[in-house]
């Protein structure tokens, strides 16, 4: 399988430009940046610079004279023809971020308005935007302070890029708009005049080309993806380890497994397989399972489930770097300094990407509940029904299931894909849509819930291995399951389980950055390595 270098993030520097910007990179790095104490730093090398400076110039040269060019000096979309005195240029900069900050609805998590700008900046380094260094330096420096514009969530179809809520998170530039910054440890919201204030900048005079710039692109929708790839590929390994916990607590058939079944079959069920197995290794007090072979499919058939969405999640990487690598703009600036225009703001890959992320986490869901639904039943499991030892006085953990089943039913409805939908805008001059953002914002819905169904397979799996004895626990399985139970204690009688679920949710929240509980998240490129290794081997 393909092994994707990361970006360079060193000494809490994320230092941006050519070459491969990972969706974990960009995340982790905006999580970062959007903390009330920021911890990162962003960063654009010399020779990006120079790159930067280049494009610059040719707008600076073009603006100069007469010629017509498209968004430099001429109305945009369906006013194209429309050509602007230079007089007018600077006028025109502010009047497209005005126009086009006319989203709606509730606010976007900063994190998310964060990856907006790490992934345009990164656009803008690749040399043919033709921004200013000047602008790219205030970005960096804002972003850098957690300087951050309040941009509503909905309004953009995804092409010609995700024009409104982008124009709302440059409206900080020129000093207009609403914003967040750190103060004092909090996160305080202030007009954007106030926040350059605090930090010394003075609003942003755009040059020729820059407002089109700066909201042209696949700012929101690659963000989202971004986002819901490390949930997504976060998520995998916690329903790895949700498997292999209700494989013991419900005593499931374990060689579903076996390397030379799952050899016979996608290389992607045999990773998937593997990895589960991994959580066994060690045992020395095998517990008696079932006796007869033919489990329910939400068992027997894990590996190839789970394979099949791994494989969705590492294909979906591979989409998501290209995305960051490319320059999202029209007209573009080639290097010899002539004008291209083009449809690169187009967000149809991330907006499939998202897509597919949706619906591959609708199927680890789905899965999920299936295995919790097994453990209610006493006549599969051999324990209490809904493990609770008074059941009659106690209803135990059976209302957990129908959460986790109007979960998994939500995620059903919000599967059906929003890239296939388009409606034209701007009198027709846009008219196919990628519609990217509406794509991003039901994903991360879907990975909310499929957090929370695996959280609720957790809570009835670490139930049932407390009524079993926790002694029959491999190594790996035993130290996460007293890892759980520091929080979440067994059930004795009904409680709040809505609180338990909370918990457990919490704990897999945490695992995106911190891969101590879970798995090891950190060492992806090493995980592939040892798959492709591993899976040659059983080949051969």
């Amino acid at each position: 399988m393909t092994t994707l270098p990361n970006h360079s993030m060193q000494h809490g520097t994320l230092s941006l430009g050519p070459g491969d910007l990972t969706p974990r990179a960009v995340w982790t790095a905006a999580r970062k940046l959007s903390e009330a104490v920021p911890n990162l730093r962003v960063s654009i090398d010399g020779g990006t610079r120079e790159r930067i400076a280049r494009a610059a110039n040719a707008v600076v040269s073009r603006a100069a004279g007469t010629s017509p060019v498209y968004g430099l000096n001429t109305g945009v979309g369906a006013l194209r023809h429309v050509v602007i005195e230079r007089d007018h240029l600077a006028q025109l900069q502010v009047n497209l971020l005005r126009s086009h900050a006319c989203g709606v609805g509730e606010a976007l998590p900063r994190a998310t308005v964060a990856a907006m700008w790490i992934h345009w900046m990164n656009s803008a380094a690749q040399g043919h935007r033709g921004v200013r260094l000047e602008t790219v330096d205030a970005c960096i420096d804002l972003l850098n302070r957690g300087v951050l514009a309040t941009v509503p969530s909905r309004g953009s179809v995804g092409a010609s890029g995700d024009l409104a809520p982008a124009a709302h998170a440059a409206l900080l530039l020129i000093g207009e708009g609403v914003c967040s910054m750190p103060d004092s440890g909090e996160i305080r919201t202030m007009p954007a005049a106030e926040a350059l204030r605090r930090t010394g900048r003075a609003p942003l005079t755009l040059g020729a080309k820059e407002a089109l710039s700066l909201i042209n692109g696949t700012h929101l929708t690659t963000a989202l993806a971004c986002q819901v790839w490390t949930e997504a590929e976060t998520l995998w390994r916690v329903a790895t380890f949700a498997a292999a916990l209700s494989t013991y607590g419900f005593r499931a058939n374990p060689q579903v497994t076996r390397a030379e079944v799952l050899d016979m079959h996608h290389p992607a069920t045999l990773y998937a397989g593997l990895r589960k197995q991994e959580w066994f290794s060690g045992a020395t007090n095998p517990p008696v399972f079932r006796n007869y072979q033919q489990d329910p499919y939400c068992f027997r058939c894990t590996p190839q489930v789970h394979g099949a969405v791994w494989k969705e999640i590492e294909q979906s990487e591979e989409w998501i770097v290209e995305e960051l690598g490319a320059t999202t703009d029209n007209p573009v600036v080639l290097e010899t300094g002539e004008f291209a225009h083009g449809g690169n703001f187009h967000a149809i890959f991330p907006a499939r990407v998202l897509d597919r992320l949706a619906s591959a986490l609708t199927q680890l869901a789905s899965i999920s509940e299936r295995r919790t639904n097994l453990g209610m039943d006493s006549r599969k499991t051999g324990l209490p029904d809904f493990l609770t030892p008074e059941g009659g006085l106690n209803s135990g953990l059976m209302m957990t299931q129908t959460t986790a089943a109007a979960l998994v039913s939500e995620c059903k409805t919000l599967s059906f894909p929003a890239s296939v939908d388009s409606i034209p805008t701007n009198c027709d001059q846009e008219d196919h849509v990628s519609m990217g953002p509406i794509a991003g914002l039901k994903a991360v819905r879907i990975c909310g819930n499929a957090r929370d169904v695996l959280a609720i397979e957790i809570l009835a799996a670490c139930q049932a291995v407390h009524l079993r004895g926790a002694e029959v626990l491999p190594p790996r399985l035993r130290r996460v399951y007293e890892a759980i139970r520091q929080t979440v204690p067994p059930i004795e009688c009904d409680r709040t389980f809505a609180e338990d679920i909370r918990a457990i949710a919490g704990m897999i929240e945490a695992s995106i950055e911190d891969d101590a509980l879970f798995g090891h998240f950190a060492n992806l490129d090493d995980e592939r390595e040892a798959h492709a290794t591993s899976d040659s081997q059983h080949r051969a």
